[in-house]
């Protein structure tokens, strides 16, 4: 019986996902709901006490699923630039195969229905591609600066790859799509600075000596 209410529970949080970041929050009504995850309306009330609930549990389970992938990493081998690449070529290839996580992990946001625990979780994901940056500062590969403000930037970058799959508009190795991945991590990688060449004075510019 726990297997099967966990089961309904699962299509109730993939129907709310899929319905929430296409048609919208306020546009999908619980019987929209119910009817894609193929249960009675009153189901959905033995589960979440509201559609602003289940709502939140989406949201809350999906920025978990992404932490714990983010997490992987951090304890992984490489260079932060190779643990990255292999975290965006991931989720690009997610974004192919399970479009409606990915839109609601990077690219879709509700401001006033996400409740105090969602932010937290969604903050708890964002620091976890932080702490992977900062690695990155220690090695001397990623950019002096506060590793909140790249992980926004890089997050932003794969998340526009991201949002063009899941729209079918470019596959995961789509040229466009791995240089966009490529540009994220060149937005906030450590270059150093060139200095300009110094110029030889103008012949003319050079004293004369007297004969």
């Amino acid at each position: 019986m726990a297997e099967a209410a966990q089961t309904t529970r699962d299509r109730l949080l993939d129907a709310a996902r899929e319905l929430f970041t296409t048609a919208g929050y306020h546009a999908t009504t619980t019987p929209i709901l119910a009817g894609r995850a193929g249960v009675a309306e009153g189901t959905i009330y033995r589960h979440f006490p509201s559609k602003h609930a289940l709502l939140n549990a989406a949201y809350q389970d999906v920025q978990a699923w992404g932490l714990a992938l983010v997490e992987t990493q951090l304890t992984g081998l490489g260079q932060a630039a190779e643990r990255l690449a292999i975290l965006g070529r991931s989720w690009l290839d997610l974004a192919e195969r399970d479009p409606a996580r990915m839109r609601m992990l990077l690219g879709w946001r509700l401001p006033g229905e996400l409740d105090e625990a969602s932010v937290l979780a969604a903050r708890a994901f964002h620091q976890g591609i932080e702490q992977l940056l900062a690695v990155g500062k220690q090695e001397g590969s990623v950019r002096a600066g506060v590793v909140e403000l790249w992980a926004t930037v890089w997050l932003a970058l794969v998340g526009l790859a991201v949002e063009r799959i899941t729209a079918r508009e470019w596959t995961p190795r789509h040229p466009h799509a791995l240089a966009t991945l490529e540009a994220a991590w060149e937005a906030i990688a450590w270059r150093p600075i060139a200095l300009a060449p110094t110029e030889p004075p103008a012949d003319d510019a050079r004293p004369t000596g007297t004969d």
